[in-house]
């Protein structure tokens, strides 16, 4: 039976969380403010929605997994959002905050095609969000079904309603800033059980030296600065999730809704901030999970992502409540946010690349309906999926690097970027990250060595593609840019 706290706690969660999604439809009153909250929030409210968004629910079960099995390899992955958030908001958000000060902008295919002056960008750029997107929430269906039904005693059918029916109802009446204003709301969720979880850790394991001293005794790989891993692994992890940082549409989307151009330091300090506080979940439930097993008071786990469940069976109810609340906050901000992406792309982007473009009552009006389409679409390819969904899951953080940090982060930072340049790049990503994922997941092969990721490799010939090819054409470069955009790269 399940414990009547945890329920509580989750079932209030749930009920907040509608009640501020609804809310926010007071803030949308046009197409740019539905699709991409245009200048609504000051940097507290983006700052905290910005964090909430990029700790997914793979920072709440995946990143303990890591450190279960691997020891402090995975912290190079979330040690290198101290930098990866400063170095978002100042390569792209500057950019981006500037150009939302002078043209009616919603979403980074909108700001790509304003870039580059041209609606082919656009239609690229939105098809490999859209697919991005797709991938995403197909692979979290699943994952938040688990827990709710887990937790509540439902069917798995009911629970997976429920997570992604809330969510479904609140961004299609408000859109990004619905997103955004739950985002805030479950940002908070996050810290609380993050700072919960170091308290009961340290206490549990009689302090950092119990904890990393008894680990260290049993197996001192784990507490080694580089785990089980390469080194060759943990700076392209780190490489990777601080560059790739600038490519996740659910961070950058989140540059437009800021209220004024003086925000971005303090927007920076607290994404940055937040995160880091977050990823003491991350670290201590996995180095935890480990201190119960080298002291005898849990089995060897069949799989590592259990270390989460492991750690929240040892534990007081209340805190056990804030944390599955916080999982759940992890998975419904992240999803919530790619919606609104996901949204934006097709009503609002593709439609304009096929030279249609819809009125602003029509694409608020044909948002909402696409939300819905676009969510049952996830849910019944993420429940029926199977392994396909496994497979696409792996697209990830890379393969929206491939298509954001070219186009949106060298384009607006580099003014002899190419229109030709871009399209190449946006098309040189997409082929690379479907054959890898073909070779690898599909076939089976090992293509990398030293552990190297593939995504890593596929991002560097992306980046080098869009130089040399804006090397040998000028279109929408130099002095053809736009002179709006161009006076937003120069500051």
């Amino acid at each position: 039976m399940s414990d009547p706290v945890i329920v509580s706690i989750v079932v209030c969660y749930f009920i907040i969380t509608f009640v501020i999604g609804l809310y926010a439809k007071r803030y949308v009153k046009v197409a740019e403010e539905y699709f991409g909250a245009h200048k609504l929030f000051g940097p507290i409210l983006v700052g905290l929605a910005s964090f909430a968004a990029i700790m997914s629910g793979f920072g709440f079960v995946g990143g303990p997994g890591l450190v279960y099995a691997m020891g402090a390899t995975s912290l190079w992955i979330t040690l290198a959002q101290a930098a990866a958030f400063g170095f978002s908001w100042w390569i792209i958000g500057k950019r981006i905050r500037l150009i939302t000060e002078v043209k009616p902008v919603a979403t980074l295919p909108d700001i790509a095609a304003l870039r580059f002056k041209s609606e082919a960008v656009r239609g690229l750029l939105a098809i490999s969000l859209v697919l991005g997107v797709f991938a995403y929430l197909g692979t979290q269906v699943l994952a938040g079904g688990y827990v709710v039904a887990g937790l509540l005693g439902v069917p798995l059918e009911i629970a997976i309603i429920i997570v992604f029916g809330i969510t479904m109802l609140y961004t299609a009446v408000a859109g990004m800033a619905a997103s955004i204003l739950t985002d805030v709301m479950q940002g908070i969720v996050m810290l609380i059980a993050a700072i919960g979880v170091l308290i009961i850790a340290l206490v549990i394991t009689g302090g950092t030296g119990g904890l990393f001293g008894t680990i260290a005794l049993k197996d001192p790989v784990k507490v080694d600065p580089l785990g089980t891993g390469t080194w060759m692994l943990a700076l392209i992890w780190y490489f990777v999730f601080v560059i790739g940082n600038l490519g996740q549409p659910h961070l950058a989307t989140k540059f437009i809704a800021l209220k004024r151009y003086e925000d971005l330091k303090w927007g920076a300090v607290i994404s940055g901030g937040s995160y880091m506080i977050s990823s003491l979940l991350w670290i201590f439930v996995g180095y935890t999970a480990l201190w119960f097993l080298v002291t005898g008071q849990i089995a060897p786990l069949k799989v590592a992502d259990e270390a989460a469940t492991a750690f929240l069976g040892k534990v007081p109810s209340s805190l056990a409540g804030i944390v599955y609340a916080g999982l759940l906050a992890a998975i419904m901000s992240t999803s919530s946010a790619f919606l609104a992406v996901g949204v934006g792309a097709i009503v609002r982007d593709l439609t304009k690349s096929f030279g249609k473009e819809l009125t602003k009552e029509a694409q608020i009006k044909w948002g909402r309906v696409v939300t819905i389409l676009l969510t049952v679409v996830a849910l019944i390819f993420g429940y029926f999926g199977g392994y396909l969904v496994a497979i696409l899951g792996t697209l990830g953080w890379g393969y929206f690097a491939c298509a954001i940090v070219p186009i949106i982060g060298l384009g607006l930072n580099w003014k002899r970027a190419t229109r030709e340049a871009a399209i190449a790049a946006l098309l040189t990503g997409l082929i690379l990250n479907i054959s890898f994922l073909i070779l690898e997941r599909g076939l089976g092969w090992k293509i990398m060595p030293y552990g190297i990721p593939s995504y890593s490799i596929a991002l560097l010939i992306t980046f080098v593609v869009m130089i040399i090819v804006s090397f040998f054409t000028k279109s929408a470069s130099g002095e053809d840019i736009e002179k709006e955009v161009k006076a937003a790269m120069e500051v």
